[in-house]
């Protein structure tokens, strides 16, 4: 039976870490200090792999858990790969083993550090705050009440914020770093990334917006009338090839359908 508040400290803890969710959030926490301690390093020029290591060590294992909570065991047929497929968790734990074994890119690590903050945060105002530090009774205006309003204050002032950054990261910041790879022959990197991509851009409306946004902005920079005359002739067409070649290849995979966002 869960723990309650007459329990001793050791108790309430135990019952705690004893649950699948707090292994849930032991991921989240790997994910974030790997994440900090390993940009520390960067930033000293003493780069240290292993961090970068367990940073996607926790994202495989806190979305590891959200997908077997979802759907269970693995399982050997189509319906169960189809319902995977169309999964943003589990696009992000395919995209976390496959960086977990690849060099170290630095700002893939965005993403998932990002999504890492909320989960953690959420989790230590509902579940770590409740169950050790239980609020007495009649207590009135109590700290665990105090900080867990400013908790979710935060978080809802700042989610959309927050994804929008994610986004935008997903779309320029990384893909631009995939991009220059290829000049060094790293081909599999984006396109395993281009794919991830194209599964989140009918997955995501913050992805799909961002995709907008970021054509308006080519468009009127690059095509007549509003592109600086000074540009070569040659580049508003290139230009418009690739972005119907990209266009085509989103639009290759499925029909665009709501989902978590």
């Amino acid at each position: 039976m869960p723990a309650t508040a007459s329990d001793s400290l050791s108790v309430r803890a135990l019952a705690l870490v004893k649950t699948l969710q707090f292994v849930w959030f032991s991921g989240h926490i790997l994910t974030l200090l790997g994440s900090i301690l390993y940009l520390l390093t960067v930033l000293l020029f003493r780069s240290n792999t292993l961090l970068y290591k367990v940073a996607y060590l926790g994202a495989i294992l806190s979305y590891g858990v959200v997908i077997y909570k979802t759907h269970g065991y693995p399982q050997a047929n189509p319906n169960y790969a189809r319902k995977l497929l169309m999964d943003e968790n589990a696009q992000y734990l395919l995209l976390a083993v496959f960086w977990f074994f690849s060099s170290p890119i630095t700002v893939t690590l965005i993403p998932f550090f990002t999504f890492s903050s909320f989960h953690a945060l959420g989790y230590i105002r509902t579940n770590i705050i409740n169950t050790l530090f239980p609020r007495p009774a009649n207590s009135g205006a109590s700290w665990q009440a105090k900080t867990q309003q400013q908790i979710k204050s935060w978080t809802d002032k700042y989610y959309s914020v927050a994804m929008r950054l994610v986004a935008q990261s997903e779309v320029t910041i990384i893909s631009v770093r995939l991009f220059f790879g290829l000049f060094r022959f790293q081909i599999l990197p984006i396109f395993f990334f281009a794919q991830f991509l194209r599964f989140r851009y009918h997955l995501s409306a913050y992805i799909r917006q961002t995709f907008a946004d970021l054509r308006i902005k080519c468009d009127t920079l690059l095509l007549p009338p509003t592109a600086d005359p000074r540009i070569p002739e040659i580049v508003p067409k290139v230009y418009t090839i690739a972005k119907g070649m990209i266009i085509k290849f989103a639009d290759s995979i499925v029909q665009p359908q709501p989902g978590p966002q």
